[in-house]
This record gives C-alpha cells, structure tokens and sequence, in this order.
C-alpha cells in the first residue's frame, strides 16, 4: 500500500560548471556548512579544558606520545599495538613540547577530521537527491550529537567520517560498475578495521549491499517471478543456512559472539539493548529521521526504479543491520563481563545514512505507508522502552541523551515529560509527513511542511548537540578543579627526567592520578603499594625489600628501572629523597590533598608507607598498617583515630618487626600490643615509642560499620574502621602544640 504523489523531475545530476563562478557557486554552500560547523565545534573543543573520558582518552594520548617519541605504540612505557590509525593522525600534535598547546592542537585537528562528515554523506546524498536537499542530510550528519565526539581523544572523531566514505565509496563502487571505483571501495573496506575494530562491519555491510543490489534488479525480479512456493521455501532454508554458519564462524573467531548467542536470556539481553542503543541515538536525532530514514528503504509503488537508488538502499540496509547487530552482541556482552551500557556510541555510524533517507522522503514526498505505519510503531517502542539516564549529567556512551539530560538539568524535565514530547514529536511529525504526501494539488504548502520539518530537525541536532557539549565541558571544569593549576606542575620541575608515581591505594576515583599522567609526560610509571591503581597500561606494585628499596625485577641488586624523581601519596608515601615540590588536589569528599615532588636517593627507597587507607583518611574492612623501614635513631609515632560521631569501638595497635613475603613487606615478630578506645565525641591520640630499625604497626578497629546502613541518608556503602593518621616524629611534642583542632 503506498501513496502516490505526482511524479516530479527531480535533478539527479548536477549542471557542468562552465566558469569558475559556477563552480564557486556549486562548491560554496557545502564548504560553508563545513566552516561554520568547524567554528562552533572547535569552539566548544577550546572550552573542553581536560579530558575526562578515561581510561579511553589516556591510552589513545599515550599511544600517540609514544609513536611520537619513539616511533613504536606503547603504554607506559610498555609495548602495545597500534590499536587504532587515528593514533598515528594526532601522533604528530604531540611533537609539540607544550601538553596544553599540543592538547589544543589534538582538539582542533580532530574537530575539522570529525566534521568532514559533511562531504561523503553530501556526495552520496546527491546520488539520489537534488543539491538542496543533500545539503539537508549533510548539515544532518554534521550537526548530530555524536559530533559532541569530537573534542574527545577518542577513535569516533576518525571513524565516522571515514564510515560516511565507505558507504559513499561502495555506493559510487555498485552504481558505476568501474574497476577504479571497485578497488577504492574495497580497499576502504579493507583498511576500515584499522581505524577502529568495530569497523569490521564495513567489509560485511559491502557484501550485504552486494546482494540487495543483486536481489533488487530486473534480472533477479524476472528470476522470482516464476518462483512457486517451494523454491521461496527453499530459498528461505538457505538463507537460514546461511546465517547459522556465519553464526558459527563468528562464535568460533570472536568470543563476545560466542558468549552473546549460546544462551536464550543472553540473546534477550541483545535484543533489549541493541534497542536501547537505537532508541538513544533516536532522541538524539529528534525521532523522525530513524523514522523516515527506515521508511525510505522500502520500494514505492509507481516509482522510478532508478540503480541509484537501488544501490542507496542495498547500502543503507546493509550498514544499518551491520552496526544495529555489532551494537546489540556487545552491549549484551558487556552486561556478562563488565555491566550494563546503552551503547549508542557504537551505531553512531548510521547517522549519516538515516539522514539521507529523510531527505529522500521529504524531497519526493513519497513512502509506502506500511513501512512507515512500521517504522513509527518501532519508534513508540523505543520512545516508551529507553531508558532516558536523567539523573546524570552526561552519559558517555549515549550523548544521544544529552537533549534530555539538559533539560532536566535546566528545566525541571521529569522522564515523563520528556517522554510525552518525545511521543509529540513522532505523532506530529509523522502526521505533517502524510499531509504534505496529501497535498498534491497545493504544492507550495506541502512545500512549506516539508521545509518547516527539515528545519525543525536540523534545530533539535542542533540543540542535542550543544547539549552534550555542555555536558563534557561542564564535566572538564569539574575535573579542572579537581587537579587544580598548574596542571604541569611535574613536567616544569622535572624537565622531562624519568619520574614515578606511587601511591597507597584503595582509591575508588583515579581521575586524580589519570589527570596527572595526562598532563605530565615525565610520568613514566604508574604504580601503588596495593596494585588499585589501574591501567590503561602496567600499573603493578613495586617489590619492596625489608630496608625499604624499591625495585622491579626479582633480585634487589638489579633494581630494573631507577628513576630521578617520585610522586607520593602524600602522608602515606614517604620516599627518602629531597623535597622538590608540593601540590595539592581535591581528593575524597572533595577534601584538599598533597602531592609531594620528591629528588630520589639512588637505588631507589621508601622511608615509610601505609596501606588501607582510602583517600578520604577512613581505613576499610582490612584495617590500616604502618610500615617505618630503617632509619637513624628512635622515635615517637603518633597515630590520631576519629569516628565523626559514629558508634564508639575499641582499638589494638599492635607493633611488630618488618620481615618480608612475596617480596612485600608484611609483619613480622610481635614486639607489643596497646589497647584504647574511640568515641565519638572527638579524636584519639595514641603514642608508642618505637625503635631505629624498621617496624611495622597494626592498627585494628574492632567494630566497623557501613555508613549508609547506619544512615539511610549517606550513599556510603563502605566498610570502614576509623579516621586514621600516622605521624612519625624524632622527638615528642608537647601534647599543646598537637592538640586536634
């Protein structure tokens, strides 16, 4: 069932420029639109102060400083695979000494890389469309949210450009027939993996396109004409057959296949959040264009069967089933082994696609109504079915949602009222569609609709785009306070001198040390005495000798790496050295912390360390121990305990000798045991006289508690002891001079 409007010319092939002004003429529209979008994104790149994203922004950066330095990709030092082409194209901004300057230039340069979306998805566009139109779908793909990608150092900001080629590439490849044409298609296919794995539906969506081509043409219409019931049962066995051993190879090569499609409730699983991820990237693109973008795959009644537009179709359906089933297998595979995602950033892809399908419909004013009754049912599934993620900010993995995210933020939102709009904009837009199809006789008012609908959509891209730029420049400044200037502050001291981070651990938020490595290049190992501290890249403990050296391979005597300069987790950390520099930063509970810059002594040696602290000073279910390697003459350790008013308990500071096992300090022969008691009306102070040669003390809080199970209004879902400090003097103070605040 389909409507039929009266058939138009419509220009499908562009008039020869015969001067320059004419083929100024032709070319400035689209590179205008590209130079406006470049400026309003390299803007918001500019306000985007630091990255935030990791671990993904981390490991591309150090990647390309390593390609940039050496000429090999690594990570921290470490050899690693290229992993992506789009290291190698920033690898050269960070020949630039400055991380701040060479951070701009990664910015900017992916910004003009990402928008260049415009000119594949014009040209294939024009393939079917007339000029005014293709400018529609390419403003479409230029202006979407995902372009909010393109102040991230992530694979994104060259992948879906080079997407948009493809298709254009394999488009041009299947209409033209020409040998040139067929190489360069399959050699983007080829090459597509490279740039980011998930490409790897590039090769297969060409061969899908292949056969729709195939299929769709009078060769094969004439074949199926005389078809009977048996050969169409047979054909549908074959293509069953098919699938499965395509099934079959792809669980025995790629695990997440296999894992995804064993299982009946793991197959639901993808289903529901390929669905999710559908449904995220159409809030994004204001709903119509996942609408009528499906809608124009399917034939029209009366239409004219043009190759181009066979092509279009076989190309598009063949990308939009690829991406929809890479997205839904690793969303559902993500759930197994990490946890549940809406991962529109991984169908993203057909963006460009979509929009040229709408301006398919709009230009013609023609559709078959069964699919588009279809594709509108589906869209009201996924309106009613997508989680909206409201209650944060920004969500990384489905800036889709940003429109909504924002006007909550700003005007109250509540998921049912973004979703009523939602269900407005598909009901409204999708009757405005069928009236202007109607209005055959009264062509300037169907005019008219369909304009007012192609601007309405490019203002809702418009203002979802902006929207997930807010969102990650506000989730920047936030970062921004939290290592607080200047951000190079290792880098200017050092002068590039090999330098160690080590900390503590039991950090439940890393963007403190991931900033820090971003911004200072010398940093070139990453480590904690409890190995919390995580990638991208080694991120082991050291091994520790009884005297407090600290080395890397399995014999003390040859240490490994040897560095000038060390970081510490500042009390914890204490390494023997000269101080060089202090910095402080917004830890946990937004409390400020210290960084201390330390000279190292050669080998490399800790004069103490603490563990089972969390960043906040709270010690966890473990307890916390203090460790004093070596030193020149006794002393006195103060160790200060508070609850903050919760429940008192008693406490057992046990002192014992330092022995070593596994190559990590640990305790030894107990030398004596002291009992107190903590209140919670304020701090306890405990002293202990301890000896010149190493020791180690246990402090153990008997009654611990989870915050938010005393407290239904704390989110606190931790195991903790006390408040705990530990401080090691030479001589006692007057208790006066100590007193807690």
């Amino acid at each position: 069932m389909s409507t039929v409007a009266t058939p138009r010319r419509v220009e499908t092939e562009a008039r020869p420029a015969t001067t320059v002004v004419d083929r100024v003429a032709a070319v400035l529209p689209l590179a205008s639109l590209y130079v406006w979008l470049s400026i309003v994104y390299c803007i918001e790149a500019w306000k985007r102060v630091t990255p935030w994203l990791f671990t993904d922004e981390l490991e591309m950066t150090q990647i390309a400083r390593s390609i940039a330095a050496t000429g090999h990709p690594a990570r921290r030092g470490e050899p690693y695979s290229f992993r992506s082409l789009y290291v190698l194209l920033t690898a050269p901004a960070w020949w630039i000494q400055d991380v701040a300057a060479a951070y701009n230039a990664v910015k900017f340069l992916d910004v003009l890389v990402m928008t260049s979306v415009v000119f594949p998805t014009y040209f294939l566009a024009r393939m079917i469309v007339s000029r005014k139109w293709a400018l529609f779908a390419a403003a479409g793909a230029g202006a979407a949210p995902a372009l909010a990608y393109s102040s991230w150092i992530v694979e994104e900001t060259l992948a879906y450009p080079y997407t948009a080629l493809c298709f254009y590439l394999i488009a041009k490849a299947l209409v033209t027939r020409r040998r040139w044409w067929i190489l360069g298609a399959g050699a983007a296919a080829l090459i597509a993996p490279a740039v980011r794995g998930e490409l790897i539906v590039i090769p297969t969506a060409f061969a899908l396109a292949g056969l729709g081509v195939l299929w769709s043409s009078g060769w094969a219409r004439r074949r199926r004409a005389a078809w009977t019931r048996g050969d169409w049962i047979g054909c549908v066995v074959l293509v069953a057959g098919a699938v499965i051993l395509v099934s079959g190879f792809a669980s025995r090569h790629w695990v997440q296949w296999e894992h995804v499609t064993t299982y009946n409730w793991t197959k639901h699983r993808a289903f529901l959040y390929g669905d999710w991820a559908a449904g995220a990237l159409m809030i994004g693109l204001g709903v119509l264009p996942l609408v009528l973008g499906l809608a124009a795959l399917v034939h029209v009644r009366g239409e004219t069967r043009t190759r181009e537009l066979r092509v279009y179709r076989a190309v598009a359906a063949g990308g939009i089933v690829g991406f929809a089933a890479y997205s839904s297998v690793k969303a559902a595979y993500l759930s197994l082994v990490f946890e549940t995602r809406i991962e529109e950033r991984n169908i993203i892809y057909v963006a460009p696609l979509l929009f040229v399908g709408t301006a398919l419909v709009l230009e013609r004013r023609r559709v078959n109504l069964l699919a588009l009754a279809a594709a509108a049912a589906y869209a009201f599934y996924l309106v009613v079915g997508t989680p909206f993620r409201m209650d944060v900010q920004l969500y990384s993995d489905a800036i889709g949602l940003a429109v909504l995210q924002q006007a909550n933020r700003y005007y109250e939102w509540t998921p049912h009222r973004a979703q009523w709009v939602l269900l407005a904009v598909l009901f409204v837009g999708t009757a405005l569609v069928l009236v202007a199809m109607r209005l055959t006789s009264r062509r300037l008012l169907a005019t008219a609709i369909t304009a007012a609908l192609a601007v309405g959509i490019l203002a809702w891209n418009v203002t979802a785009q902006i929207s997930a730029a807010a969102g990650t420049v506000s989730l920047s400044r936030e970062l921004e306070g939290t290592l607080r200037h200047p951000f190079t502050w290792v880098d200017d001291e050092t002068k590039g001198k090999p330098t160690l981070y080590l900390a503590q651990g039991q950090s439940a938020d890393q963007n403190p040390e991931w900033l820090l490595e971003f911004w200072n290049r010398s940093l070139t190992r990453i480590s904690s005495l409890d190995s919390t501290v995580g990638g991208p890249g080694p991120a082991g403990a050291p091994n520790i000798t009884r005297t407090g050296q600290i080395y890397w391979t399995l014999d003390p005597k040859n240490p490994g790496q040897v560095f000038d300069y060390a970081v510490e987790d500042w009390p914890c950390i204490d390494f023997a050295g000269t101080f060089a520099k202090r910095h402080f930063y917004r830890g946990g509970a937004a409390a400020l912390r210290e960084w201390r810059l330390i000279r190292l002594t050669k080998p490399n040696r800790l004069k103490a360390a603490c563990t089972g602290i969390y960043p906040d000073g709270w010690s966890g279910a473990s307890d916390s121990t203090y460790f004093r390697f070596s030193g020149r003459q006794p002393g006195w350790l103060r160790i200060r305990l508070s609850r903050q008013g919760y429940p008192a308990s008693p406490v057992h500071v046990r002192v014992a000798k330092i022995t070593v096992q596994a190559r990590t300090p640990t305790l030894g022969r107990l030398l004596r045991e002291k009992t107190a008691r903590i209140t919670p009306q304020g701090p306890t102070t405990i002293w202990l006289r301890v000896p010149a040669s190493g020791f180690a003390v246990l402090t153990v809080i008997d009654d611990k508690f989870v915050p938010n199970q005393l407290d239904p209004r704390s989110s606190d879902p931790r195991t903790l002891g006390a408040l705990v400090d530990y401080h090691f003097f030479t001589k006692k103070p007057r208790e006066r001079q100590h007193r807690a605040p």
